[in-house]
């Protein structure tokens, strides 16, 4: 997965300018044992109300990215890292209110790491924000989140966060050795910036969708569409089209053999 190799620099320098510029910055790893936040009441599906949110983060009336990034160089990627830029969920709820511009970048790497364990990354990314407390409108580039007052009260940070996404994407994809999570939180600016490298970075997940629909299909049928099959609303029509050529190279293999 040498393909996204120049974005690695590209948000390595990102990450020193802002600190550079003197972003309060905040790392940690994963070093104890993961404690549970406990919700009275609220589960990993729970919907979050406008009057029970303590932040809202980025959606339709602020800035958002997401986006991920995976390779096969070890050395990328620092095992466990969980890094904020900017305020932290309780000097949010604290200092802002509203909506608040959110980064959220997840890292991964391992040996043979390919695009299907790559796409399987991304698909496993809604599970690992299945969190009491906290609650994700919406995915993909423009991320949309909330997280409840009781989760505030109970100690929720993006330490939490961060802690629960590395743990689930490492037990989930075999392919992972190494994950690692950084969030920004410090301004419309800052997040505007993370964007200009996340559109780069989604252009080549989706060439990789496409290729890997290619490979099933084995170049009878391509995905032309530039979004994720997670929200496509076609999606269920490109896999009944795949299983019809699947169906048909296996008949065309018959006729070959009789």
């Amino acid at each position: 997965m040498s393909v996204f190799a120049p974005y690695f620099a590209l948000l390595r320098d990102y990450e020193s300018e802002l600190v550079s510029k003197g972003r309060d910055q905040r790392v940690w790893f994963q070093d104890l044992p993961r404690l549970p936040i406990r919700c009275s009441g609220q589960t990993a599906d729970s919907l979050i109300l406008k009057e029970n949110t303590a932040a809202e983060l980025g959606g339709p009336r602020s800035v958002g990215t997401s986006f991920t990034m995976c390779t096969e160089d070890r050395d990328q990627v620092f095992d466990g890292r969980i890094a904020l830029i900017g305020p932290d969920v309780t000097e949010l709820r604290k200092s802002r209110g509203g909506c608040v511009p959110f980064g959220q970048v997840v890292l991964a790497a391992g040996p043979g790491i390919g695009a299907g364990a790559y796409l399987q990354l991304e698909r496993e990314l809604h599970i690992a924000t299945k969190i009491p407390g906290y609650m994700v409108r919406g995915g993909g580039s423009r991320i949309w989140s909330r997280i409840s007052t009781e989760a505030c009260d109970a100690g929720f940070s993006f330490r939490e966060l961060g802690d629960r996404i590395i743990s689930h994407i490492r037990g989930a994809v075999a392919q992972i050795g190494a994950a690692e999570v950084l969030f920004v939180t410090s301004g419309a600016e800052d997040v505007a910036g993370l964007e200009r490298i996340g559109a780069q970075v989604r252009k080549l997940s989706h060439d990789l969708r496409r290729q890997r629909l290619k490979e099933v299909a084995e170049g009878i049928y391509e995905c032309e569409s530039a979004i994720s099959c997670d929200v496509c609303p076609e999606s269920l029509v490109c896999a009944e089209i795949r299983q019809v050529v699947v169906v048909r190279k296996k008949a065309d293999e018959l006729r070959q053999t009789c």
